[in-house]
């Protein structure tokens, strides 16, 4: 097999493994909102403490994310992090079964976000080192879009019958399996390229620093849009299960069954979106998908018991998800220099989650106060101030077909 073509079967076996890896963790994380209007029954929560819960699930995945993310860049541990992320996701969400209270949920889904924070930031960097760079967008894409076929598609119903079946605490244990085996594909499929060598002097000391990322306009103007998209997207993702439930008073079937259509919407925009900002810019894009991405919340917070609210969220409401690829993954690491691709995208999804959680415990605070709709008005109003933030990003899309992002893919490749 010639180096180029080992270099591509690299390229697409990679993408195939962290679809599967971000969609099983990602519907790990998933799983709360999913059951929670049966997990109330027997653990009596509020909804503000349903926010703390997040809000701690969605800190310390905001904290794990920059700290683990920037060892693995400075020692070259990508790959062994990665796998420690993954398994510990398994073995908290398996945990979920001893959930009888409070604080046992705020302790176990902190750590299980902790746990999950170094995924997707170190998948995307191994991703794009391996990347053709006219086909980033793509297959950044297509990892992201694990989350739309496997959390948001299949999850909903799946997870729901099998509580309504046995009952909660078995449906965590049944979906921490294949995260476990997710982590085995890992240790097989994936090789570690290490720490990147510089290519020129001025690489060389942006790697040294971590002050080089935070001098880059886009970088600085990302982390800022992910304050308020972060915000809005754990909102809305927090409450929508309950919010089908109580407030469209859908059954827990039904509810399972309009969150798997919505997902299956999902997983058209997580490959047309990334795939598109190829084709008309990355700045076009941001600013579009972000304007989508209010109308849904925005709906269902004027118009909470209408079947059109209903069908907008499944028919676009997955923009929400998606646009997180842009901001987090695809504008850094065409932004960044390649020894800081991880850190950077790290660092603007750890302080967009870490900020934004505090606004999901905000939110259940004036859900408890002014019902569950509020919650719908704080996320749209997020993607309000996204999309007057996005305007001061420069265009990253590379309009040549140039080498790789980094030469070292070639090398693990082989």
């Amino acid at each position: 097999m010639s180096r180029i073509k080992r270099t591509l079967t690299y390229e697409h076996r990679l993408v195939a493994i962290f679809f599967l890896a971000w969609g099983l963790v990602f519907l790990d994380r998933q799983a709360l909102s999913i059951l929670m209007p049966l997990i109330i029954k027997d653990v009596p929560l509020t909804n503000g403490e349903i926010g703390q819960v997040n809000m701690w699930q969605t800190i310390c995945y905001a904290l794990s994310a920059p700290t683990f993310v920037l060892l693995a860049d400075r020692l070259g541990n990508r790959k062994r992090i990665l796998l420690i992320g993954i398994a510990a996701t398994s073995v908290l969400t398996a945990a979920m079964v001893g959930a009888h209270s409070l604080t046992y949920l705020i302790v176990v889904r902190a750590l299980l976000g902790a746990a999950e924070g170094v995924v997707m930031p170190i998948a995307i960097t191994l991703v794009a080192m391996a990347s053709r760079p006219r086909k980033l967008g793509r297959n950044v894409g297509l990892v992201y879009a694990g989350a739309a076929v496997i959390a948001s598609t299949i999850g909903p119903t799946l997870v729901t019958q099998v509580a309504t079946a046995t009952n909660w605490r078995f449906a965590f244990l049944f979906i921490s399996v294949p995260s476990l085996i997710a982590a085995v594909l890992v240790w097989f499929g994936v090789k570690d390229v290490g720490v990147l060598p510089a290519a020129n002097p001025a690489a060389a000391a942006d790697r040294a620093t971590l002050a080089a990322v935070l001098k880059n306009r886009n970088i600085v103007t990302c982390v800022v849009i992910s304050v308020f998209a972060m915000a809005g997207l754990w909102t809305f993702n927090s409450y929508i299960s309950l919010y089908l439930t109580e407030v469209s008073r859908l059954s827990v079937n039904t509810a399972g069954v309009v969150m798997s259509a919505f997902g299956i919407c999902t997983i058209f925009w997580q490959v047309f979106l990334p795939y598109s900002s190829d084709r008309i810019g990355r700045r076009p894009a941001m600013l579009g998908y972000a304007v989508l991405a209010g109308i849904t919340p925005a709906l269902l917070f004027l118009f909470p018991k209408s079947t059109g609210s209903l069908v907008v969220y499944v028919a676009i409401g997955g923009i929400i998800l998606t646009l997180t690829s842009l901001f987090t993954s695809i504008i850094p690491v065409e932004s960044a220099p390649p020894a800081l691709m991880a850190t950077a995208g790290a660092l603007i999804m750890g302080t967009g989650e870490l900020l934004g959680a505090f606004v999901v415990g905000i939110a259940g605070r004036l859900a408890d106060s002014n019902g569950l709709t509020a919650v719908m008005g704080a996320s749209a109003a997020s993607y309000l101030v996204v999309v007057l933030v996005a305007l001061a990003l420069k265009e990253t899309r590379r309009r040549q077909s140039p080498e790789p992002v980094a030469a070292a893919a070639e090398t693990a490749a082989a």
